[in-house]
């Protein structure tokens, strides 16, 4: 083996911390593992993995190398995976996974138009609003509107969701025009089940004050389409992600509310299992969403 090859096998077993693991991972034996590691430990002259019966541990050296070594394997393994993406057409099968609402109102107006850049290539959408779990469903990539807690997950951040207060014209006649985020605990609010707080609804004034208010409604559901049936048939003010009503609003059947108010924003990411295992497909479909925007 040389170096390279020494290094890589020396930054599988420092994430895994298991010589048997690594090995697994990389197609090896456990024993050209570890010494794999040693040459590596000798050409340096210092100790990087202190082993023992029961598990493995970095040293300080170690986890400096670890470090480093990582960084750089993955900005050359981008590398190789670029050039190779430059040179191949993309062919197979694409599996991306993402939320109903966004998947139907902006993320397949964009889809066509990928698919005929690559037509030797075949896309398979799942819409779900749960978080799809990407590496047991064998996604490719996954599109989130969320903040991320997946540590083992890479993620790469594609736009923003602002999300923004409407009801129709009639409810505002019937029921009156809140001024005031704390005025909405009087109103009917359509209430979106997935939000991590359904029924507390966060806004910032315009000199970034934080406004919570408690709110109630007739209706919940846990797919954004069906309250913006229920916003544009006036049953009620909705806090919802702007790309949904923003044809709404435009044409009129939805007014935007309490606008000195900033409702919250979400990020939008295209998530993928990890750096090392992305493959030309995904990495074509987020460079196509950054692109398009």
């Amino acid at each position: 083996m040389n170096e390279l090859v020494d290094l890589r096998v020396f930054v599988e077993v420092a994430k895994r911390l298991s010589f048997t693991d690594a090995a697994t991972n990389l197609g090896i034996n456990k024993s050209a593992a570890s010494k794999a590691v040693s040459r590596t430990e000798e050409r340096l002259g210092v100790k990087l993995i202190q082993r023992s019966t029961r598990k493995l541990s970095l040293t300080e050296e170690g986890q400096k190398l670890f470090e480093k070594a990582n960084g750089a394997l993955s900005s050359i393994a981008e590398a190789e995976q670029e050039i190779t993406h430059n040179q191949q057409q993309l062919k197979g099968k694409l599996r991306i996974a993402a939320p109903m609402s966004y998947g139907l109102t902006t993320l397949i107006k964009k889809i066509p138009e990928f698919m005929n850049k690559h037509p030797k290539l075949t896309v398979e959408l799942h819409l779900e609003d749960k978080i799809s779990e990407i590496i047991g469903e064998g996604f490719d990539i996954a599109i989130r509107i969320a903040e991320l807690k997946d540590s083992g997950l890479v993620a790469r951040k594609l736009g923003d969701i602002q999300h923004v207060t409407v009801a129709a014209s009639t409810y505002l006649k019937q029921y009156g025009m809140p001024n005031h985020p704390a005025d909405l605990s009087a109103h009917k609010c359509l209430i979106y089940t997935y939000r991590s707080t359904p029924k507390q609804w966060v806004y910032f004034d315009t000199q970034g004050e934080e406004h919570s208010v408690s709110v109630t409604g007739s209706f919940e559901s846990n797919n954004s389409l069906a309250i913006r049936e229920c916003l544009l048939k006036g049953s009620g003010i909705a806090l919802i992600p702007a790309f949904i009503v923003q044809e709404d609003i435009q044409a009129g059947r939805l007014d935007v509310i309490l606008q000195d108010y900033s409702g919250f924003t979400r990020n939008l990411y295209a998530v993928i299992p990890d750096r090392k295992h992305i493959n030309s497909k995904a990495r074509a479909f987020i460079d196509f969403l950054k692109e398009k925007g």
